[in-house]
């Protein structure tokens, strides 16, 4: 199986992606960085899933903050401890002492050229690790990025959340030179929703992990029907399942890709469709994806066990 870092600001949609992750690759360990809510709480959270389905992948804890500026947890979206409806979480497991950062680094030199990271949250780790080495993007293998939108930001007119939080981070990630996918927010709105259908056909289930999609998603579900959404939307599910299987993106593009970092449009993926900044392309950026599909992973991952 592949080797994977899975990269994390554990909430509702992470956990389900944290799942599908398990499945399908040998997960090496979760990295915790600010973002989605309390640190604590995502912390939790991903102890808490990892004990209830994998209890051997270890968590390492991350940077509890952006590089620079200020940000804000949407607890709105996730809930109150950022799994829906389950907010009595107190797992027994614990993370380990070695930092996220020099986790990243240590596994990359150990399995050069393997390592991938499943990079569905804010960039602040894999930044910091760049820093400290800059010869990472070589050891590598592929980043896949949920982040950025292309003019429907959610969090700003502009900002998709995970690239609003930490714009320096996603602008230095973008240009250090890794082998980068990224899975734009747009794309996730309109391919990876849960609409009332398919959420009554995973609640009917009755299986342990379509009970804790149900739970861990109820809050995210509302705020996105709340905000026009057929229901609730999954983009961290959705990147790594085209991580796993890329024929999942049926439409992608390489492109030049870069994050503005001032102003009101903090955040903003900025696109260059026609080469006119002369920059080289640095990411493979999927336009268009596999609705049917999505639908169909999902439901097979749910009905196991």
């Amino acid at each position: 199986m592949r080797k994977v870092i899975f990269d994390s600001d554990t909430a509702s949609d992470d956990a389900i992606a944290l799942l599908y992750a398990l499945d399908h690759f040998e997960v090496l360990g979760v990295t915790i960085v600010a973002g989605n809510v309390k640190y604590e709480n995502q912390v939790k959270n991903a102890l808490y899933t990892l004990e209830q389905f994998a209890p051997d992948v270890p968590v390492y804890l991350g940077a509890r903050r952006p590089i620079m500026g200020r940000w804000r947890t949407v607890e709105e979206v996730h809930g109150p401890t950022g799994l829906g409806s389950l907010t009595d979480i107190s797992p027994k497991k614990k993370p380990e002492k070695e930092h996220a950062v020099d986790a990243i680094l240590r596994l990359a030199n150990e399995y050069p050229g393997e390592l991938e990271i499943l990079a569905v949250s804010p960039l602040t780790n894999l930044a910091l690790a760049y820093l400290k080495d800059e010869t990472l993007p070589k050891k590598i293998s592929r980043v896949w990025v949920m982040g950025g939108a292309f003019t429907r930001g959610n969090t700003t007119p502009l900002g998709e959340f995970n690239f609003w939080v930490d714009p320096e981070a996603a602008k230095m990630v973008l240009n250090a030179g890794f082998n980068i996918t990224i899975v734009p927010w747009e794309v996730t709105e309109e391919t990876a929703y849960v609409d009332d259908d398919l959420w009554e056909k995973i609640s009917s289930m009755r299986t342990r992990r379509s009970d804790f999609f149900i739970r861990a998603n109820e809050t995210l579900r509302k705020y996105s029907k709340a905000t026009g959404a057929l229901g609730s939307i999954h983009p961290d599910t959705l990147t790594v399942m085209i991580a796993n299987d890329i024929s999942i993106a049926t439409k992608t593009a390489e492109l030049n890709v870069d994050v503005e970092t001032c102003g009101d449009a903090r955040g903003a993926m900025m696109v260059d469709w026609y080469g006119l900044t002369g920059r080289k392309r640095n990411a493979n950026v999927v336009l268009k994806a596999n609705r049917s599909k999505f639908v169909e992973e999902l439901q097979k991952l749910l009905s196991r066990g």
